[in-house]
């Protein structure tokens, strides 16, 4: 084995350094980093459509929550409607005149009336009112003011024609 004593040129690589401040860093271009994987996409419309089927579900047991609901209620409503049917019915047959005269006959012993007499009344002579005590009557003035101001004074007036 001969070793070659020629010498072969060493090459050196630039040092790395980081960029300035005033060098924006240049994003990665392999093509990888630029677009998502299909697992990825893959993932994200598995997520989507089971948001969208959980919604469906929740709006879907609401609905069928509210039909229940109103069922109950328009089962309420009908039983109050019968209910309200019979007691006007029951009011009717306690309002019928055929049953209020039996039971003044029979449970309270009443009769009914055979013979009607009317009695003549005469009436008394009416009592003589008191004087009644005179007001001083208001001067020119006083009266003016109360017209203007809305107040009104009553006035008595004998009770001989009123009957």
């Amino acid at each position: 084995m001969t070793l070659s004593t020629r010498s072969r040129p060493v090459r050196t690589r630039p040092l790395r350094t980081q960029p300035a401040e005033s060098q924006p860093a240049r994003p990665s271009t392999s093509p990888r980093s630029r677009r998502p994987s299909a697992v990825a996409i893959a993932i994200l419309v598995a997520l989507a459509l089971a948001g969208l089927s959980v919604l469906y579900l929740i709006q879907t047991s609401e609905v069928v929550s509210l039909g229940y609901q109103l069922t109950r209620l328009q089962n309420q409503h009908d039983a109050v409607e019968l209910e309200n049917s019979r007691l006007r019915y029951q009011i009717a047959t306690y309002q019928a005149l055929d049953r209020i005269e039996r039971i003044a006959r029979d449970e309270l012993g009443m009769a009914p009336v055979r013979h009607v007499e009317y009695l003549d009344v005469t009436r008394p002579a009416p009592l003589p009112q008191p004087p009644s005590p005179s007001l001083p009557t208001p001067s020119f003035w006083q009266r003016v003011l109360d017209v203007l101001m809305g107040v009104g004074r009553a006035t008595h007036e004998s009770a001989t024609g009123a009957s």
